[in-house]
């Protein structure tokens, strides 16, 4: 006698007991009698010691060199079986909530839960060979809820057969491999099976994808469209991406690309980072009137930047989504993608979804302003008041770090290593108070002096007075319109500098935590060149190693003046400003008049993510000791240099110098150049990458340039 389609999916979905769910029929399946529709059930009904939790009480799957203990992989295989038997259950659901679905879908989706009741009694006896009962740990509810809500048959392709089964294509080759290592054949056997079952399934539901998906739409683009958060195409893939197995399944190659660089939290609410490197100027102006403005080049060809601040399931806001082969080059290169979201140059973000914490290059008016619509989706209550007000304006004021650089300086003298206050900036708020302070310091023995706009960046807004020189009417209208938009300007001696560096901070939780010592490289007018990473002293000459490197209770000196004096004196003066965030002081060795090397502690404070931070970020994912140099170069300095333009001369530098990885442990850069923003975006500027196997040919490298 035949048993009817829907009866044998009544008894999988609704049966109370294990056996019965997976009990398939000996008799003859026929699909003469659909029945109606059916809503799906409430609660998923289930023996009791398999009811479903929330996903939050789920454990944690053991993994790598835990495999080796037996119970462990019996674990393991738990977590593996119940997706088998939510795959079964939830076929049976779509065999009963779609009654009316072709024939032939009908038939395929009797086969695949036919293989699944297989994969899950195989899971089942091997578990319990490895002392590991069915319903002995927590079962995750994501599964379910995730796929059960499906409101048509698009909707169950897209996220069961193209979602959790692709990603299947992952995780049971990945896994078959670490059980061969263990020495566990038998469990790598079953893993083997259900990896070819699992690309007839994803075949299966990429053909009646094709069948009903929007038409005039990629795959990609279709794909993407039905998926609703927090499902996104990150469940599509495991830790290892499987290109073959998904060709095999007949996924075409420009899919498979956009899913290997796709990336989005998993579940950890993500830090969202957006580039605004025009920041100094809308806190001087103390306004955003013309933030609607023309984003200016900087922020267009290097607005990538931030990926390298992000960790993994974060969001970086771009203006333009980058090329895929520049993205593919990053991830070849070992860098954790962040989630891009192309916000299109719009003012403002619009985000629907919780984010944990917003991250823009600094919080200054402009910031404010573009992540205004995105406060309330913080599970952290961030108050824009406290992130910008005049209080914080102040610190990004040169004139603050000169003063509270003199302070410190003062307090903290040290015959031999200190530099003089005299070497600190004065306030100059007139042409005639600057003409008297210059003539100060000529006659304290400091022959050129530099002028500085309290609120100019990179050295764009200082100005030289050599020794000598008469001050002309180009020097003056440029000091009218700063006065004009700032009020002051700081005057203080030009030092003969031997030594530049930075030093790294994040101030969060009241708490000032020193990240990072990074060597920068300026020119003659002490605009940035570049940084060197993973080498803080490698390019110094002796006499400036001994001077900062000389003991100090233990310790070199230069370390144990940030850590121990400066740090504990920063970290109550930002308390009492009430600013959080990241943050970096350039720094410098000069010499003074005598030939001796002094430090002068506190060049200028930038309460922001700075190109030094950059750098001590992209060190880490460099071979232990290797040095690196990040640059940003014009499109200028290359045409004078090599004669191409940005685009083919990244190309050259990706040829003439590929990246290569270290294998020993986690994969890291060992050699090679790449582009940090993307070329074919590039205008004006571009950010660079590269990697040596020692200084020296660093130290060409720079100049090239």
């Amino acid at each position: 006698m035949a048993l009817q389609l829907r009866a044998f999916a009544e008894q999988v979905l609704f049966a109370t007991s294990l056996e019965e769910k997976l009990k398939f029929p000996r008799e003859e399946i026929i699909d003469t009698q659909p029945g109606s529709t059916i809503k799906t059930p409430g609660q998923l009904p289930r023996p009791r010691q398999l009811i479903l939790r929330a996903e939050d009480q789920r454990v944690v799957a053991p993994r790598g060199s835990q495999l080796i203990d037996e119970k462990e992989r019996g674990k393991l295989l738990h977590f593996f079986c119940n997706h088998e038997l939510l795959a079964t259950e939830l076929m049976a659901l779509v065999l009963l909530k779609f009654p009316d679905a072709p024939a032939s879908f009908r038939q395929g989706i009797l086969e695949t839960l036919k293989e699944e009741q297989i994969h899950t009694k195989l899971y089942i006896h091997r578990m319990k060979q490895c002392g590991v009962e069915f319903g002995e740990l927590p079962l995750s509810d994501y599964f379910w809820k995730s796929v059960s809500s499906m409101e048509d048959l698009l909707d169950y392709v897209t996220r069961l057969s193209l979602t959790f089964e692709q990603a299947n294509l992952d995780y049971s080759r990945e896994y078959a491999h670490q059980f061969q290592k263990v020495g566990d054949t038998s469990t790598a056997a079953i893993l083997d099976k259900i990896y070819r079952d699992e690309i007839s399934h994803v075949g299966f539901g990429l053909k009646w994808f094709h069948r009903w998906k929007a038409s005039g739409k990629t795959d990609w683009e279709a794909y993407r469209e039905r998926l609703v958060f927090p499902l996104s195409p990150s469940r599509a893939k495991g830790n290892q991406f499987n290109r073959e197995g998904r060709r095999e399944a007949g996924l075409g190659n420009a899919f498979i690309d956009e899913l290997q660089l796709f990336q989005q939290s998993r579940g950890r609410t993500p830090s969202v980072f957006w580039f605004n490197p025009d920041a100094e100027g809308f806190a001087a102006r103390n306004t955003t009137a013309d933030y609607l403005n023309e984003p200016s080049l900087v922020q267009r060809d290097l607005e990538f930047l931030p990926a390298y601040l992000s960790r993994k399931d974060d969001m970086l806001i771009l203006q333009k989504q980058p090329n895929a082969g520049f993205l593919s080059q990053l991830q070849q290169a070992g860098v954790q993608l962040p989630e891009i979201l192309v916000n299109g140059g719009q003012a403002s973000l619009k985000i629907d979804r919780k984010i944990g914490a917003l991250r823009p290059w600094a919080w200054t008016p402009d910031s404010v302003r573009f992540f205004e619509e995105a406060f309330a989706s913080l599970t952290r209550h961030q108050n824009p008041d406290t992130i910008w007000n005049n209080e914080i304006r102040n610190l990004f004021s040169k004139a603050w770090g000169a003063e509270w650089g003199s302070s410190f300086e003062e307090d903290n003298y040290l015959e031999g290593w200190s530099a003089p206050k005299s070497v600190y900036g004065k306030l100059a708020t007139s042409l005639d108070e600057v003409i008297s302070l210059r003539e100060v310091l000529v006659s304290s023995g400091y022959e050129n002096v530099v002028c500085k706009a309290p609120f100019g960046t990179a050295a764009g807004g200082n100005r030289c007075i050599m020794a000598g020189e008469q001050i002309g009417p180009v020097f003056g209208k440029w000091l009218e319109a700063v006065l004009k938009e700032q009020g002051h300007v700081v005057i203080e001696p030009w030092l003969d500098r031997a030594y530049d560096f930075s030093v790294q901070f994040d101030m969060r939780d009241e708490r000032l935590k020193l990240r990072a010592f990074t060597r920068l490289i300026n020119n003659s007018r002490g605009q940035f060149r570049g940084i060197i990473t993973n080498g803080f002293i490698k390019d110094a000459d002796q006499a400036v190693t001994r001077f900062l490197m000389k003991p100090s209770d233990g310790r070199p000196h230069v370390y144990s003046w940030y850590e121990d004096l400066l740090a504990p004196r920063l970290e109550k003066s930002l308390q009492e400003l009430g600013y959080r965030g990241p943050l970096g002081i350039d720094v410098f060795v000069y010499r003074d008049k005598n030939g001796e090397h002094r430090l002068k502690s506190v060049v200028e404070i930038n309460p922001r993510f700075t190109m030094g931070r950059v750098a001590y970020e992209l060190g880490r994912l460099l071979v232990a000791g290797a040095p690196g140099l990040f640059q940003i170069v014009s499109s200028k300095q290359v045409r004078k240099s090599t004669g191409l333009n940005l685009i083919a001369f990244a190309e050259d530098l990706e040829k003439s110098c590929p990246v290569q990885l270290s294998h020993k442990g986690k994969p890291q850069i060992a050699e090679g150049s790449f582009a940090l923003t993307d070329p074919s975006h590039a205008e004006r500027f571009l950010a660079l990458f590269h990697v040596r196997q020692s200084i020296d040919e660093i130290r060409e490298l720079l100049n090239q340039f």
